[in-house]
């Protein structure tokens, strides 16, 4: 009975310090540097018996939320190379990563884009389908056009790093909504420097030629510019990269 009593008291202790180690404060990523993935590169990681994890990118912070201790950060890429800090707390503990994002090359200077897209909707009487001129902030700008495509820009220093493109599959089954995205495409693809009638061409013929478990579509390229098709259960998505 002493024995078993001994063994009670030294095993529940070791028991108890097993759990503790479990559950220590830790945080890590999938990677040390991270490339574009569309308009963003996505940061993965887990961080474990965190209360609470944070982001900063060029000098803003903000909350990661939490999946089970997994968190996907999006970052818009730029032109240079972005650190991301990201640091795990719980009380006065703290743990901290710092990763990399890659830089990319600019479709276009973003205010030399906005005034030939707004001049080209002002000779197709479109005066309603207008952009800013002037990006205030870094980050994401969205914008729906005259027909219904909506345009979703990452702007960085004034550059036009990426668009993304969408439309849902009720506008791609009636002639009139593809017809306006065909035009949305052709125009968007003329004015960062690509050949608009070839991008036309090859996507509808991927388009017809896709089975009904297609998700994505080979890579259309012109003139050095990137068309990468995304297809999701209810919208059809197409990002526009260098």
């Amino acid at each position: 009975m002493k024995k078993i009593k001994y063994l009670f008291l030294v095993i529940v202790p070791l028991f108890l310090l097993l759990l503790t180690g479990c559950s220590k404060l830790s945080l890590k990523t999938t990677k040390d540097t991270y490339k574009a993935d569309g308009l963003v590169a996505v940061v993965k990681g887990k961080a474990t018996d965190a209360d609470k994890v944070t982001a900063t990118v060029s000098g803003k912070t903000k909350n990661v939320k939490l999946n089970d201790g997994n968190f996907a950060i999006s970052v818009p890429v730029a032109t240079r190379d972005k650190n991301v800090r990201i640091k795990a707390t719980k009380g006065d503990k703290s743990k901290t990563e710092i990763v990399k994002v890659k830089k990319t090359r600019a479709l276009t200077g973003y205010t030399t884009f906005a005034q030939k897209y707004n001049y080209a909707n002002l000779t197709l009487g479109k005066q309603n389908d207008q952009l800013k001129l002037i990006a205030n902030n870094n980050g994401i700008l969205k914008h729906k056009t005259a027909s219904g495509t909506k345009l979703v820009l990452n702007v960085q220093d004034n550059q036009l790093m990426g668009i993304a493109m969408n439309l849902s599959y009720k506008s791609m089954k009636s002639k009139t909504g593809m017809k306006n995205f065909a035009t949305d495409l052709a125009m968007v693809s003329q004015l960062v420097g690509a050949d608009g009638k070839a991008v036309l061409k090859d996507l509808s013929k991927q388009i017809k030629d896709a089975d009904g478990g297609t998700t994505t579509m080979k890579q259309i390229t012109s003139k050095g510019v990137n068309f990468n098709i995304n297809l999701t259960t209810k919208d059809f998505y197409l990002y526009v990269t260098k």
